[in-house]
């Protein structure tokens, strides 16, 4: 009897995870390129499995770590809310800014994308720069890193109205249908808004000019990642970069580097 416990004992032991290994939770968004749903429709309550490219890096780095990282995606309100206050780890993708600098352990970018405006195919409107949406409708993703960097960029132009949607699916539908009126403007991340296009087969939308440029990182809780942990985390994220398994992971999704 005795022999038969201390053999169960030492299956148990040597199977179960190291008593020292970390156990991080991220959170993420439907971002297509960047993040979309593995296996099923997003509720609000309820996440669903995460894949693409940022997926692929948090999971390379957490293998380094050895530590075990689960990946919940959330529409993008319900996943902020979660990591600013602590109740997560971690969050991508994640623009960086003077308040989240507060909330957030912060990496290095990894990803560089641009901010695009698009309108309606028969349009004639050119955008080239911010003051040229004066006076028009621009619907945008948000809350999010998004509406904040338009925000901040519009700052200056007079009679500018801004339209807040929580999904670039639903914004780039409504562009389409005229919701936004016959001069109504989207702005939005031009990877994501061709990659929706495609997908969606949104033949009445064109990019009008690109805004500028925008990257994204990976943010780590301060709430409950010690300054020292986020350090091992970027070490690890440096050699993942450094021995190419980082650069493989953006060039198989055509994304563009940052580093």
């Amino acid at each position: 009897m005795h022999r038969v416990l201390s053999i169960l004992l030492i299956w148990l032991l040597s199977n179960a995870a190291p008593a020292s290994a970390a156990q991080w939770h991220f959170v993420t968004e439907d971002f297509p390129p960047f993040t979309f749903p593995a296996d099923a429709p997003v509720s609000e309550t309820k996440g669903v499995g995460a894949a693409g490219p940022f997926v692929e890096v948090v999971h390379a780095i957490c293998a380094r770590l050895q530590h075990q990282c689960t990946i919940t995606l959330y529409p993008w309100q319900r996943a902020f809310h979660l990591a600013e206050q602590g109740q997560v780890d971690g969050i991508f993708t994640l623009t960086s800014s003077p308040q989240r600098e507060q909330i957030f352990h912060i990496s290095r970018m990894l990803v560089t994308s641009r901010y695009s405006v698009f309108a309606q195919t028969q349009s004639s409107f050119v955008f080239n720069q911010p003051g040229d949406v004066a006076g028009r409708l621009v619907g945008v993703y948000g809350p999010s890193g998004t509406s904040y960097v338009l925000s901040e960029r519009l700052k200056s132009v007079p009679d500018v109205r801004l339209y807040m949607t929580t999904d670039n699916r639903r914004l780039l539908r409504m562009l389409q249908s005229g919701r936004f009126g016959v001069d109504g403007l989207a702005a939005l991340n031009q990877d994501v808004a061709w990659h929706l296009i495609e997908e969606e087969r949104l033949a009445g939308v064109r990019e009008a000019g690109e805004m500028g440029p925008i990257s994204y990182g990976i943010g780590l809780s301060r709430k409950t990642v010690s300054a020292a942990q986020f350090e091992a985390f970027e070490q690890a994220l440096d050699a993942a970069i450094a021995d190419g398994t980082v650069p493989k992971i953006l060039r198989q999704h055509q994304l563009e580097a940052a580093f």
